[in-house]
């Protein structure tokens, strides 16, 4: 039960997360008239400055100043207005009401996220639970995704997508959060004599891989995301509908996938059951390339086959992030917990903010405009962006991640000798 309680705020957050991504620079673009490549440099300096804001909440998490409960209830404050007056603007947006709401949407999912994983990291500390609650969490994610795309086929009402989606979002974060603060106790932290050097972290060798690995593969994954609506409106010739449509089986077909890796982390090592997503994903985008105008089938086909892979890509990395800790503690005696998750998190909206300004500059330039839709050339670079970058990016990360150390038995080990 208390699993399921820490993860039930993830549902709520997780919500607006790829509207964010997905619909919102097309929402801008055609509703606001604003230029595709002031929407890419709005979201790019949002997320720059959102970057320096993981590791400074690292390190406070770390020193334990306050509660890791009040950051995350703060967090979700944050979120909640952000995302509010960017989905029902409160003016008639223009570059730097963009700026600034993004900038403090993701400051406020960045004080949430990082204790909240944090404290997840020391709710559970089994090598295969760990990965069970990652995988409750990351379902729960997607359940929150498919809802999100879900809503204009269960409900048939006066409001818009935007607004049901942060009526949705800040509904289910309140009762969650109310959830999470009375039910669960702060858990409690090994706390070392010795005082805590951050700069060991440059020295731990097996995670500066993780985290190459992990960058290489949120780039790879945050192409497609971005550039979904691009490629399915002006490459495939898609409608709102199908836009919808896909995004719901892809989802649905993720959470479907879910169980299939979890089950298979359970006689496989997971940097193994992680490798074998990331190749597969890569495989299947290689039919991308073979779609012709009008073949919103055939890519509904592939998005299916892609969100069976995207389970693992949700569920293992934290869980061998959390295995890292174990590592990290007993070589260098002191827990960076907090750092350590906000690493992670510093690294997806690092890929996500270059994979942002890459794609809208280039497309800019290419002739991408909302009057007067896609050039030939732009379509190209579309389908190179959305789908060829991707596969070489995903074949780096599988051959980095080949070499990652870290097993079941060292962390049994690990944990066996050294009370955490």
């Amino acid at each position: 039960m208390k699993v399921l309680i820490y993860c039930s705020p993830a549902f709520a957050f997780a919500i607006p997360t790829f509207p964010v991504m997905i619909l919102l620079p097309t929402l801008y673009l055609e509703n606001y008239s604003m230029s595709i490549a002031s929407i890419g440099i709005a979201i790019f300096f949002a997320k720059i400055f959102d970057v320096l804001s993981d590791p400074l909440m690292g390190w406070i998490i770390d020193k334990g100043f306050v509660q890791r409960k009040l950051w995350i209830v703060l967090g979700g404050i944050i979120s909640g207005l952000s995302l509010y007056c960017l989905f029902l603007p409160l003016i008639i947006p223009n570059f730097f009401y963009l700026l600034i709401c993004m900038s403090m949407l993701y400051i406020g999912w960045t004080i949430f996220q990082v204790p909240y994983l944090s404290f997840g990291y020391d709710l559970v500390s089994d090598y295969e639970e760990r990965t069970k609650l990652s995988a409750i969490r990351e379902f729960l994610v997607l359940l929150a995704l498919s809802s999100s795309v879900a809503l204009p086929f269960l409900f048939d009402s006066s409001f818009t997508l935007e607004e049901m989606i942060t009526f949705l979002a800040l509904i289910t974060g309140f009762f969650s959060l109310v959830l999470f603060c009375l039910l669960l106790k702060e858990p409690s932290r090994k706390i070392f004599k010795e005082k805590v050097k951050f700069v060991t972290i440059s020295k731990n060798l097996v995670f500066l891989r993780f985290i190459f690995v992990w960058f290489i593969n949120s780039l790879a994954n945050v192409f497609p995301m971005i550039l979904f609506v691009f490629y399915l409106t002006y490459v495939i010739g898609g409608n709102e509908d199908s836009r919808e449509k896909i995004l719901l089986y892809y989802f649905l077909s993720a959470i479907l996938g879910m169980p299939i890796w979890v089950f298979m982390g359970k006689f496989i090592d997971k940097k193994k059951v992680w490798l074998s997503s990331l190749l597969l994903s890569a495989f299947f985008f290689i039919f991308i390339f073979f779609l012709n105008e009008g073949d919103v089938m055939f890519f509904l086909i592939i998005a299916c086959l892609t969100g069976l892979c995207l389970g693992g890509d949700l569920a293992l990395p934290p869980s061998m992030l959390s295995d890292l800790n174990d590592y990290h503690k007993r070589k260098f005696k002191e827990d960076v917990s907090g750092l350590l998750f906000s690493t992670l998190t510093l690294i997806s909206k690092l890929a996500f903010a270059i994979a942002s300004v890459t794609s809208f500059t280039v497309l800019d330039r290419l002739g991408l405009q909302s009057d007067n839709g896609a050039t030939e050339n732009s379509k190209q670079a579309i389908i190179v962006l959305y789908a060829g970058v991707p596969i070489f990016l995903k074949v780096v990360a599988s051959y980095f991640l080949n070499s990652y150390s870290i097993t079941r038995d060292t962390v049994k080990k690990m944990q066996k000798n050294f009370i955490t």
